[in-house]
């Protein structure tokens, strides 16, 4: 049986950098802060702060999962608009680079400075943190066996034990 037009929402995901995605889904599952939100067509009006998380896309049979950071997601009759920081595929991510945020955003929790010695205020070295959870977890859930082995790796070099310390 072939699915309907009528039965998809226009989902549209936009970056300072890119316009991340753009199709006809049948679902929407988004981060925001006040937990995992699911929407789909004819859903009513609808505006959401996001949280860095992981956003599930399905249209039909395919799901894909991008990790989303700070932004809002605006639900308007068959469109869905996300505008947010930035917008990733598990494929594209680098692993090295999510540790070594993890890591800095401890940090400057500790000293309230950045690399630079620059003053920095704890609610963003929060963001920062909970960018790189959310991209981890995202490789951790979706990413390949390659990334997982790898993720793993590097949280046992880096911290005790394997397990980070909490922001």
């Amino acid at each position: 049986m072939a699915e309907h037009e009528s039965h998809k929402i226009n989902l549209l995901i936009i970056t300072p950098y890119e316009d991340f995605y753009e199709g006809m889904v049948d679902s929407v599952r988004i981060p925001t802060s006040d937990g995992e939100f699911g929407f789909m067509a004819g859903h009513t009006p609808f505006v959401a702060a996001l949280e860095p998380g992981i956003c599930t896309l399905t249209a039909g049979k395919e799901v894909k999962h991008c990790v989303l950071s700070e932004g809002y997601c605006e639900i308007s009759g068959m469109l869905a608009l996300i505008v947010c920081n930035s917008a990733e595929w598990p494929e594209n991510l680098r692993i090295r680079r999510m540790i070594e945020a993890y890591k800095q955003a401890l940090e400057e929790l500790k000293t309230h400075k950045n690399k630079a010695g620059r003053q920095v205020f704890p609610e963003d070295s929060i963001a920062k943190g909970k960018r790189a959870l959310a991209r981890m977890s995202i490789i951790e859930k979706y990413g390949s066996d390659q990334q997982k082995e790898r993720i793993a790796s590097l949280k046992k070099s880096e911290f005790p034990n394997g397990v980070l310390p909490r922001l």
